[in-house]
C-alpha cells in the first residue's frame, strides 16, 4: 500500500508540474571550483609539476607571492633550454634563452598552471556539468577530486584534484572521453603557505630588450575591417580582437580570441604564405585548422575537440 501511495503521489507532482530539486553535489563541485580559482591567486606557494602532453614532458619549478603591490610568480623550466617565465599580476614575461630578450605576452597569463580556472566559476555553468569524484593524493597531500563534463560535443572534459585544505589545484587534466587524458599537469613536490622573499621571483630585466607581443596601443576591435566570424558554439564569447605580432615575424596580424571559461580558441588572420599547410591537424588536445579566405591564411587553433574549430574556421569570410 505505502509503494502505491508513493507512486500515486510522484505521478501528482510530473502531472503538476513540479521540478525534483537538483542536486547538492553540483552545487559542492562549483563551489570547490571557486575556491580552487581564488587559491591559486591568493597563497604563497613552490613546487615542481610535470606538465606531459603525448610523449612530451616538462618539468616545471614554480615560486608563487602575494603581497600588498600584487601577485609574482616565477616559472623556471628544468627540461631543455634554459627558460624562464614570470608573472606579475595579468602580465607574463618570458626570458628567452639568449639572455637578452624578454617577451612579455598578456594572453599567456590564463594557461599557467595551476591557473587554468576563470575569476568565477559561475560562468562555466553553461557549457560544463560539475560533479565531485571522490577523494585522491596528489604529491602526499590529500586532495578532492572535481570533474568538468561537457554539455555538448565542442568542447573538452577536465578533471582538477585540490587540496583539502587550502583549494590549490595539485593536478589538472585535459580528456575527450572520460578517463582518456590528453594533457595532464601534476605537482611532483609542492609547499603551500609562509613568506617567500620577494627576490625569488622579481625579473632581473637588466641588460635585457622587451618584445611586446601585445601592444597597449593596439585596442579591442582593431583588427582589419571585412573579416566576419559567422559562427561559434555556445557558450563561447568574443574577449578580445587586435593586430599583433608573432615570434620571429615583423608583420602584424588580425587575432581573434573566443573563450567559454575555460577553453580559448584563436583565429589568426594574415596574407597567404607559399608553403602553408592548409587542413586539420593535432597534437594532443590541440587542434589547429587551417584554410585559404581572399588571399589569406585563416588559421584557427586551441585545445578544443576537431568539430570546434572545423565550425568557426568554415564560417569566416571577408567583405570588403
Amino acid at each position: 500500500m505505502r509503494r502505491l501511495l508513493a507512486a500515486a503521489l510522484l505521478a501528482a507532482v510530473a502531472q503538476a508540474g513540479w521540478a525534483v530539486p537538483a542536486s547538492d553535489d553540483a552545487q559542492a563541485a562549483f563551489a570547490w571550483l571557486q575556491k580552487m580559482a581564488q587559491a591559486t591567486h591568493r597563497l604563497n606557494y613552490s613546487g615542481v609539476f610535470v606538465y606531459q602532453r603525448e610523449d612530451r614532458v616538462e618539468t616545471v619549478r614554480i615560486v608563487h607571492r602575494v603581497d600588498e603591490s600584487g601577485e609574482h610568480a616565477k616559472l623556471v623550466y628544468l627540461d631543455g633550454q634554459p627558460r624562464e617565465t614570470y608573472r606579475i599580476d595579468g602580465d607574463v614575461l618570458c626570458f628567452l634563452p639568449d639572455g637578452k630578450t624578454a617577451l612579455l605576452d598578456k594572453s599567456r597569463a590564463r594557461t599557467l598552471f595551476p591557473a587554468l580556472l576563470p575569476e568565477h566559476s559561475s560562468e562555466l555553468k553553461a557549457s560544463y556539468a560539475a560533479r565531485l569524484a571522490g577523494r585522491g593524493r596528489v604529491a602526499g597531500r590529500e586532495t578532492q577530486v572535481v570533474v568538468l563534463a561537457p554539455r555538448d560535443a565542442y568542447r573538452y572534459g577536465h578533471k582538477f584534484w585540490a587540496d583539502t585544505e587550502t583549494g590549490l589545484p595539485l593536478r589538472a587534466g585535459v580528456w575527450q572521453k572520460e578517463g582518456e587524458m590528453v594533457d595532464r599537469f601534476s605537482f611532483t613536490q609542492v609547499n603551500i603557505g609562509g613568506p617567500i622573499a620577494r627576490s625569488e621571483v622579481r625579473p632581473q630585466l637588466a641588460g635585457r630588450r622587451i618584445i611586446q607581443h601585445d601592444p597597449a596601443q593596439s585596442p579591442d576591435g582593431a583588427i582589419d575591417s571585412g573579416w566576419k566570424v559567422g559562427s561559434v558554439p555556445p557558450g563561447f564569447k568574443r574577449i578580445s580582437a587586435m593586430k599583433r605580432t608573432l615570434p620571429g615575424q615583423e608583420a602584424l596580424v588580425n587575432h581573434i580570441v573566443y573563450s567559454d571559461g575555460l577553453a580559448a580558441v584563436s583565429i589568426f588572420i594574415q596574407p597567404a604564405q607559399p608553403g602553408t599547410e592548409r587542413g586539420l591537424s593535432q597534437r594532443g588536445a590541440l587542434h589547429v585548422y587551417t584554410r585559404l579566405v581572399a588571399d589569406h591564411d585563416v588559421k584557427v587553433l586551441g585545445e578544443v575537440p576537431a568539430a570546434t574549430v572545423r565550425l568557426i574556421g568554415d564560417s569566416i569570410s571577408y567583405e570588403p
